[in-house]
């Protein structure tokens, strides 16, 4: 049975990988492959990227109601075949609104993988297997993002939008008997019943200074860092370097260019914040490790829009999406440790989940405006500034909750 629910996890892992790798495409294509797709500005670029995240704000509990009424193996059927439709015709969409709906249906698509796959876990793992459950899920399902942002850079910058978003649309498609060989009909969605705590207790949680700064250094940190970097990438490199690169003696376009460092990245991540989350596990110190991070982040803001040569210049971006990745990691053990600390753990987990959403969604759509008022490297040092003011902030709380342990102690 554990060999069996093992193999039932890493199915719907994969299957979640090889639909989000079209979502993934986009992040490195969009940017600079923008008039191709119909679009007329990459403001639209930076709309299109965060609308499916607008979408599933209010999505979640639509979704758990959906899977209380319909088969479990239906749910994910239904978030394949939509999945793959809807990549299949970003190669021919050529207009803002077709492109909003296609973005708008993948954000419904994503919302009944990701619900799917928790309560999946759920129904499976037990306190022994849960979290080993999780770290396979998380960890297969971002191979998606690796091979979107890969593949689909280069074989845009050589064939473009249209052959890419076929050829992982209809491999989407394909993973379909893969459903109905590992992914039950159905599974238990009623939650165990518990006390509930009143409106009045998860109001007043919101007047705790712990967690309003940690809310708001989250939804900053992933528009930031995930959001507005993630999505501008291809365009920073195209305006740094041009869109035929010569690369070792290799051209290459800026999505193509995007697309590889990205994979690196997504290719080293696990390792790096596998090693920090232990350390995070050995001190208390927390918030000295995301202030030192933050300023890590800080002094690559300040570098990266400098004049420096591509191959000096590749290894510092590298390090800064590293970082990103550490700062998220960092943001998650910090709201985890504070949720057990306090009576309403799930509601204080569902706003910490909504707050990233956000992020993520604001972020390619206040990068390119600002980009587009500000320029490139007044961004980076706006950004950059932001983290600063963090790092300060984070520390200071670190000296405040010291020098109170202290006096208790006494």
């Amino acid at each position: 049975m554990e060999s069996k629910n093992k193999h039932t996890i890493i199915a719907i892992s994969l299957i979640t990988a090889i639909c989000l790798a079209g979502d993934a495409m986009l992040y490195i294509v969009l940017p600079t492959h923008w008039k191709e797709a119909g679009l007329t500005s990459l403001v639209q670029v930076g709309i299109l990227l965060s609308v499916n995240r607008f979408v599933r704000l209010p999505l979640n509990p639509l979704i758990g109601y959906m899977y209380k009424r319909i088969n479990f193996r239906t749910g994910i059927l239904l978030a394949v075949i939509l999945s793959g439709i809807t990549t299949v015709s970003y190669g021919f969409a050529q207009d803002f609104t077709v492109w909003i709906i296609l973005r708008s249906i993948w954000g419904l698509a994503w919302s009944l993988f990701k619900l799917g796959a928790f309560l999946l876990i759920l129904q499976l793992a037990t306190d022994s297997n849960r979290g080993n459950y999780v770290g396979t899920y998380n960890g297969l399902y971002r191979l998606g993002s690796l091979v979107g942002m890969l593949i689909g850079g280069f074989f845009a910058d050589l064939f473009g939008i249209k052959i890419i978003s076929i050829i992982i649309g209809t491999s989407a498609l394909l993973s379909i008997p893969i459903i109905f060989k590992y992914i039950p009909r159905t599974i238990q969605t009623t939650e165990a019943s518990e006390k509930k705590l009143s409106l009045l207790t998860n109001f007043n949680s919101f007047l705790n200074r712990r967690l309003i700064m940690i809310l708001g250094t989250a939804l900053l940190l992933v528009m930031l860092l995930d959001g507005m970097l993630t999505a501008t990438l291809s365009h920073i490199i195209e305006i740094k370097y041009t869109d035929r690169i010569n690369l070792l003696g290799i051209i290459v376009g800026a999505a193509t260019l995007a697309g590889l460092i990205q994979a690196i990245r997504w290719g080293l991540a696990p390792i790096i914040v596998m090693k920090i989350g232990t350390e995070l596990d050995k001190t208390n110190q927390k918030n000295r490790f995301l202030s030192f991070f933050l300023v890590c982040a800080v002094l690559l803001y300040f570098i990266i829009p400098k004049n420096i040569p591509l191959l000096v210049w590749m290894p510092i971006l590298l390090v800064h999406l590293l970082v990103a990745s550490i700062l998220t990691t960092i943001m998650d053990a910090i709201v985890t440790d504070y949720s057990t600390r306090v009576p309403n753990k799930v509601f204080i987990i569902t706003t910490f989940t909504i707050i990233v959403d956000l992020g993520a969604a604001l972020g390619p759509v206040i990068g390119y405006l600002l980009e587009k008022e500000l320029g490139l490297t007044n961004l980076f040092w706006l950004a950059g500034s932001i983290c600063l003011s963090l790092a300060l902030v984070w520390l200071l709380q670190g000296k405040e909750n010291s020098k109170q342990d202290l006096l208790n102690s006494v």
